[in-house]
């Protein structure tokens, strides 16, 4: 798989069209990998020159003839990039050619299921707001870069850690997810609304307010000093009596919170403020906000945008607050009781936070980030491919600033780190975090090795009988979790977070994208991760830890596990997939770059 950015020269559309195309084949749609027929050119209607391999792809309403090319890495084949052939159902003698996403989605409806051609016409609303919003950003990125090169202003020299992290948050947010071929989709933001609030653009804004009565409210942990008054929002200070302010992103103000309020029980008591107040700036995250006055504090606050699949709303379930916090205090203890976990990871205090009922639309969640220094680097995991104004990624500054300019060590600690603490917590403690390439950050100090922050936590997965068997005095903690599916009872689940989030999306994927830049070669680097997986479980066994529930799915078994966020996000129901969690839906189709074999 080819892991294109926004800086490739490839058209807008050419390029959606191969990620979506690879993503079909990966995530098996209608059987396209397991179930479909591997054919040479010469039995595929027309028999085209090129290429040599096809693979013959049945659908409800027809036959997709697939022109592929070897793939070693999440899937077996990828799209070659000639024309697809379309044959349809009961007509040998028509077909035609396709190489363009508008015209492959629709051949993925049934025509007897209407459920099933809604959904695809969905998605193709959402491949073409990606189109639109890849062309705005590339646009930004570019005057970005020429305005950064002009000036000869570099991370380096931003003074505080807090303004460098938003540096590396704006330089990773051009670049694409990995796996979701239209990630670059904000649907619910035109281009003004990209432009006045998206990361891409850093802009600046303020935040707007409603005063909700105390009795509706429920304020869990400590506000932050710069909270604003009554009076700075423009509301009378006696209000402060019985109201609390609750901050409201203002795209939601100005688009859904009228029907939103008319809908809701809550609506025809809370007041709108009429001014707004506390300056903010757009993290990675779009819907989390850096506050200015006090820049280690994020705010998340509901969106109705949605990213990564028309499902994925970006509101904020209350849920979260109290889980997010739950797993917080677990990981906490863990660490406070295990000197290598303590050394190597950190975790956000998400303690603090607002919600109205179970309403997902009103509330927030404070996150503190923990004391560091201006000679500290905190930079997100999905930062390290991004490419700067010079050129180089962002691994590269880190090796250079970090490791002497030694890009393999700096490589090894981190693949190192990150294996020593997820693989711990897996085999040690029972826990699996989905601490994604977002919510995954490196912690920099000068003469020392690199360590993890994780913000975000509510939706790992956990087994309480393998946790509370190391630390039971968090049982109280387990027993206050509020999401079920956060409890597993098998290794399973946990096998798959870490195989599809911490393997492939935190290391593989970035492995991948240091070869694809020339910088080294993938067979190297997949010798350095396997042997550093080799090195951390042969420690865990010394421990007297059974490393066996890794060995042999990691290292031996040919096929791994891969997450479909496609099918689960976008194209398929919860009554298809029977997922419970459209962020946890998997096949095992995957080939295993870590056998010696691969």
């Amino acid at each position: 798989m080819t892991h294109d950015t926004p800086q490739s020269p490839a058209k807008p559309e050419r390029y959606l069209t191969e990620r979506v195309i690879n993503a079909l084949i990966r995530e098996d749609v209608a059987g396209c990998q397991s179930e479909s027929e591997i054919v040479e050119s010469t039995l595929v209607p027309g028999s085209p020159a090129q290429p040599d391999t096809w693979l013959r792809w049945e659908l409800t309403t027809g036959t997709a003839w697939v022109p592929v090319r070897p793939a070693r890495f999440m899937q077996e084949w990828q799209w070659s990039g000639h024309p697809l052939i379309w044959q349809p159902a009961k007509s040998a003698e028509n077909f035609s050619a396709l190489d363009h996403y508008a015209q492959v989605l629709p051949r993925l409806a049934s025509f007897d299921n209407d459920e099933s051609q809604r959904l695809v016409a969905t998605y193709l609303r959402e491949c073409q707001i990606a189109e639109s919003h890849h062309s705005l950003c590339r646009e930004e990125q570019e005057r970005w870069f020429s305005e950064l090169r002009q000036q000869g202003l570099n991370f380096n020299d931003l003074p505080q850690w807090s303004e460098r992290m938003l540096h590396f948050d704006r330089l990773a947010a051009f670049l694409d997810h990995p796996f979701y071929p239209s990630a670059r989709a904000k649907s619910g933001f035109d281009g003004a609304a990209l432009a006045d609030y998206a990361p891409e653009f850093a802009p600046r804004f303020q935040l707007r307010w409603l005063a909700i009565p105390c009795s509706e409210l429920t304020l869990q942990g400590e506000l932050p000093q710069c909270w604003p008054s009554f009076s700075d929002v423009g509301l009378d200070c006696k209000q402060s009596e019985d109201h609390y302010l609750l901050p409201v992103h203002p795209h939601l103000w100005d688009t859904a919170l009228d029907q939103l309020l008319s809908e809701a029980p809550i609506g025809v008591q809370v007041i709108r403020a009429p001014k707004p107040a506390l300056w903010v700036r757009p993290t990675l995250s779009v819907r989390t906000v850096q506050i200015e006055a006090e820049p280690d504090v994020h705010l998340k606050v509901p969106l109705t945008i949605r990213t990564l699949g028309d499902r994925n709303i970006r509101t904020v379930k209350p849920s979260t607050l109290y889980d997010g916090h739950a797993i917080q205090q677990i990981l906490e203890d863990i660490a406070n009781n295990d000197q290598p976990l303590s050394e190597q990871f950190a975790v956000t205090d998400e303690s603090s936070g607002l919600h109205v009922g179970d309403l997902t639309w009103l509330g927030c969640i404070l996150r503190r980030f923990p004391a560091a220094t201006d000679q500290q680097q905190v930079l997100p995991v999905a930062s390290l491919l991004a490419e700067g104004p010079d050129g180089r990624c962002v691994a590269q500054l880190m090796a250079d600033t970090y490791a002497g300019g030694d890009l393999r060590t700096w490589v090894r600690r981190y693949v190192a780190v990150t294996l020593s603490v997820h693989l711990r917590l897996w085999l040690k403690y029972g826990i699996a975090l989905e601490s994604n390439q977002q919510n995954s950050m490196l912690v920099h100090a000068p003469g020392q090795p690199p360590r993890l922050l994780f913000k975000d936590n509510d939706a790992p997965r956990l087994w309480p009988e393998r946790l509370l068997q190391r630390t039971p005095s968090v049982a109280p903690t387990v027993d206050r979790l509020r999401d079920q599916r956060i409890l597993v009872d098998n290794e399973i689940p946990l096998l798959q977070m870490f195989t599809t989030i911490t393997l492939q999306l935190n290391l593989a994927v970035i492995l991948e994208g240091l070869s694809a830049r020339g910088l080294g070669q993938i067979t190297d680097w997949y010798q350095l991760l396997r042997g550093e997986l080799v090195n951390v479980l042969d420690q865990l066994d010394s421990e007297g830890i059974d490393t066996s529930p890794a060995r042999g799915p990691l290292l031996h078994d040919r096929q791994l596990y891969t997450k479909y966020l496609l099918r689960a996000g976008s194209l398929e129901s919860k009554s298809r997939t029977g997922a419970a969690d459209i962020n946890k839906f998997y096949g095992k189709l995957a080939p295993n770059f870590l056998r010696p074999d691969s």
